[in-house]
């Protein structure tokens, strides 16, 4: 049983945070990020967690007015070192898809992309995670059997590790069959039958409650050489001028 609310889903789609004042399309500065953040709790927006969304799905348990799902992709380690503090002074909560191709087990291993301990570390009430895939190859390209393996790899190497994760899957690059319609409906079923209680794609539109369908949630891609009025000009209507879709 779905239940409808009153606001759209918004979900946001960031890479990584530089406190460096780095700033490009997949890279957001540490002091934009705080900004934002501020001016979603200002402005009475709710964050959610993958765990609230899955169980809105499955169970219709409510979500809270004006629900905001704040998504990393690919597990990058400045999402903890630089991101997390803003979170955690906040209070709002944030979700990572992980590869968990990408993951380290140490800290001290030099790397750009999260350790266990670095996963550890993070409080669970502010911090999920989801899939990204297995090795980040684009669904697009993978036939239906691989996207099947990628799936079955991509939970028990997480599994294996320990790793706490959602029945929720980020497409890598946004990508997935779309123009072939028997491809498209064989892809979709091929998560469902893997588990998969929500999937996301891009779009950077807003996404009305009850979903249309789970499976093809669309994100808001938020870039750091982005300025702050196109960030809340996408935040209150995503890409087209009339409204969400």
């Amino acid at each position: 049983m779905f239940v409808a609310v009153k606001h759209p889903l918004r979900v946001l789609m960031y890479h990584k945070i530089s406190a460096h004042g780095i700033a490009d399309p997949l890279t957001v500065p540490v002091n934009h990020l705080e900004a934002q953040l501020h001016y979603l709790k200002q402005e009475g927006y709710n964050t959610i967690q993958l765990s609230d969304l899955v169980k809105y799905i499955r169970q219709g348990t409510p979500l809270p007015e004006k629900p905001v799902l704040i998504t990393f992709d690919d597990g990058y380690r400045d999402n903890f070192t630089a991101g997390y503090p803003v979170f955690e002074r906040y209070g709002l909560k944030a979700n990572i898809f992980l590869v968990p191709t990408f993951l380290k087990e140490r800290a001290a291993d030099a790397s750009d992309y999260l350790s266990l301990e670095d996963m550890q570390a993070m409080d669970p009430r502010l911090v999920e995670y989801g899939m990204h895939s297995y090795d980040h190859k684009s669904y697009k390209t993978l036939s239906p059997s691989e996207v099947e393996t990628d799936l079955r790899q991509c939970k028990e190497m997480l599994t294996r590790m320990g790793v706490a994760f959602q029945p929720c899957l980020a497409f890598p690059y946004g990508a997935y069959p779309k123009k072939n319609a028997d491809g498209h409906r064989e892809f979709l079923e091929i998560l469902a039958a893997g588990g998969i209680v929500a999937a996301f794609r891009i779009g950077n539109r807003l996404n009305t409650l009850p979903l249309r369908n789970p499976l093809l949630i669309q994100r808001l891609d938020i870039q750091g050489n982005n300025n702050f009025k196109k960030f809340t000009q996408l935040l209150r209507s995503g890409k087209t001028l009339f409204g969400y879709l």
